[in-house]
């Protein structure tokens, strides 16, 4: 019941993003039908945006755990030794502050002041946090020691120390890896400035001089293309004709500078957003949590662009 409860938040926000996405869509289709591809282009992001958000919410959220998770134990191993059974004890100190893992602490009051065996509630636990290998591990081996009627304190106590000992590790890391999240950074300015570089050095190369005063002239490969690259060269010109040209009037969607101004856009675009998720699997172990970088990336690859077509670099 309650993984029913946890999934309609999640179900919610994907229909509305659905309806969402489907109405910008059928707005193009009606409005203008330039505006389809970029449309759909957005409605990938709206649909996808929000579950990543979700996800990413919740790791947070599980991390925070992880590191509670220690203090809880010790003072769970306080009110034992202090003469109070394990499930008093868990009462007492719900009471107290432990970030995200308050919420789980008090439900686990809660069950057992309604006489809910101790052994259920701490295998009720397991589930709800079970998206935590850490948690889910630490709290099956509390159970079997209660179970079995072993020395609570000292499975307590060695379970907290290995906790703590794995959070350290994870702190080591991700401070000995933070160099590499900055490389990545790093490589999504240099991929600009190469589009920069070669929009403005390599691209007027290929007009040259073919002899008896003809030229061999870059075209836009747009003005012929065919099936599936149509709907491609139509997303370039509604994001060149609706976003840069915003920027710079004299820009025209379908000339050569437009088609490759829209082809280098959506290029270090993906570049960025998937350089952020690679810095969140090397610093994290998670490419959930590597949302943030891409949305950091993203961002600059926009204002960039924004700038050096504002400054007709571009």
């Amino acid at each position: 019941m309650s993984l029913k409860i946890k999934l309609i938040p999640e179900i919610k926000i994907l229909l509305i993003s659905s309806v969402i996405s489907l109405s910008l869509i059928l707005i193009a289709i009606i409005s203008e039908p330039l505006l389809l591809s970029i449309c759909v282009f957005l409605s990938v992001f709206v649909i996808a945006g929000p579950q990543f958000w979700i996800r990413y919410k919740k790791f947070v959220e599980f991390k925070e755990m992880e590191s509670k998770f220690p203090a809880f134990l010790r003072d769970l191993i306080e009110s034992i030794r202090a003469g109070m059974p394990f499930h008093q004890a868990i009462i007492t100190t719900s009471k107290l502050n432990y970030g995200t893992l308050s919420k789980e602490i008090k439900k686990m009051s809660q069950q057992i002041s309604w006489g809910m065996s101790l052994d259920k509630v701490l295998d009720q636990f397991a589930e709800r946090v079970k998206r935590s290998k850490r948690l889910d591990t630490a709290i099956k081996i509390i159970r079997e020691s209660y179970i079995s009627g072993g020395s609570v304190v000292s499975v307590l106590e060695s379970v907290a120390d290995s906790t703590t000992i794995l959070e350290d590790s994870d702190k080591e890391k991700r401070s000995l890896l933070s160099q590499y999240t900055v490389l990545m950074y790093a490589i999504s300015l240099i991929f600009i400035v190469i589009v920069v570089v070669i929009n403005n050095l390599l691209i007027p190369v290929f007009e040259m001089s073919a002899g008896g005063g003809e030229y061999v002239t870059l075209v836009n490969p747009c003005e012929s293309c065919s099936g599936v690259g149509c709907n491609i060269c139509s997303l370039f010109e509604s994001t060149t004709r609706h976003l840069f040209s915003t920027i710079d009037t004299s820009l025209d969607p379908l000339s050569v500078r437009g088609h490759y101004l829209s082809l280098f856009f959506f290029t270090c675009l993906i570049q960025g957003a998937c350089s952020g998720l690679i810095a969140g699997q090397i610093s994290e172990n998670s490419l959930v949590a590597g949302l943030k970088h891409s949305l950091i990336l993203v961002a600059i690859v926009l204002g960039t662009f924004f700038l050096l077509v504002g400054f007709g670099v571009m």
